[in-house]
């Protein structure tokens, strides 16, 4: 047997994990000039950091992302990530999703001031394959709650980058095997976002799903328009960049996805966020009233409604503070 052919790969790895994912709304990871004609696996796995990192701050964790995701080069003993990401993206098709020559979608403002609009450059569409390999997490409650994480991201969030615009969403046939969360004996850590002020809405239309996805990020992008518009009161300028971002200040913490099919027959689209979504926890106080506010803002709907019935349903951790591991394990699917 010659080297080569008894070289291990992470598909033999006894701790690596094999995920098949399908775009229901495109993926995006962005690249050079944000073009986004290719994959990029630090895209994906800084995500990943970030999800996994909310649900062990929940849990009260505070060695997770020090011990999984590794530590500065300028740290005493500093190590690097101890997970490891392969993909395979030749299932995947290059698409533009809005044609336009300048890729971009707009429509004139509710209040009659100019807008530049949302621009989309080259995404992908079809099926990932992603191989997550535990290379040397010695706690096996660290892998588990990676794993945990993964699940409910897949199922409630959105991966890659443009989620706030539409993008990312994807699903499987088989999720990975995990064993289900026990109850937490520590408090969620106040000093960082957390899954526990996550909130989760999936909004399912009865109507069929249109063919043309410029259809399907407009409709996406109305509902963003809809609840952004919500915090235009005086004196919420700031917590409305806060929400829906600034560039060069705040990344978004609401994400809306485009319409993707649901049911057989339908549609839905997602929205998820976590408030306050910044190490900072700014307006960490005022996180009810935002709450109440967009979900007022989410039973009207945008002005331009789409037709047919609507049903919402919603998911918010702050409803769910004395019992979180059973709430985190319903997210990913472990329990009925």
């Amino acid at each position: 047997m010659s080297a080569l052919t008894a070289l291990r790969t992470p598909d033999h790895d006894a701790h690596s994990v094999l995920i098949a994912l399908r775009t229901l709304t495109p993926l995006y990871t962005g690249g050079v000039g944000q073009h986004g004609d290719q994959i990029h696996p630090s895209g994906l796995l800084g995500g990943l950091r970030k999800f996994s990192c909310l649900l062990a701050a929940a849990i009260g964790d505070g060695e997770f992302e020090h011990t999984v995701w590794g530590t500065p080069t300028d740290a005493k003993k500093h190590h690097a990530k101890q997970v490891a990401l392969r993909i395979d993206p030749s299932g995947l098709n290059k698409i533009r999703p809005v044609a336009a020559a300048n890729g971009c979608i707009n429509w004139p403002r509710p209040d009659g001031k100019p807008r530049s609009g949302w621009y989309y450059n080259v995404a992908q569409d079809g099926v990932l394959r992603l191989t997550l390999t535990r290379r040397g997490i010695s706690d096996p409650q660290h892998w588990q709650l990676l794993l945990l994480a993964l699940r409910i991201q897949i199922r409630y969030a959105t991966l890659g980058s443009r989620d706030q615009w539409g993008l990312g969403v994807l699903a499987t046939d088989e999720l990975p095997a995990v064993e289900p969360l026990q109850p937490c004996q520590t408090a969620p850590l106040s000093d960082r976002p957390g899954l526990h002020r996550a909130l989760f809405v999936e909004i399912r239309f009865s109507r069929s799903l249109p063919s043309d996805w410029l259809v399907r990020l407009k409709e996406g992008l109305r509902w963003r328009e809809k609840l952004r518009g919500s915090f235009r009161n005086e004196g919420e300028k700031d917590l409305r960049h806060y929400l829906f971002g600034k560039l060069g200040q705040y990344g978004s913490a609401i994400n809306i996805s485009a319409l993707y099919p649901y049911g057989g027959k339908g549609c839905a689209l997602r929205i998820w966020g976590v408030i306050p979504h910044t190490t900072s926890l700014r307006f960490a106080d005022q996180r009810n009233q935002i709450v109440q506010k967009l979900r007022q803002a989410i039973e009207e709907g945008p002005n331009a409604v789409w037709p047919g019935e609507r049903h919402v349903v919603w998911q918010d951790g702050a409803a769910h503070q004395t019992d979180l591991a059973t709430w985190i394990n319903q997210l990913a699917g472990v329990v009925a």
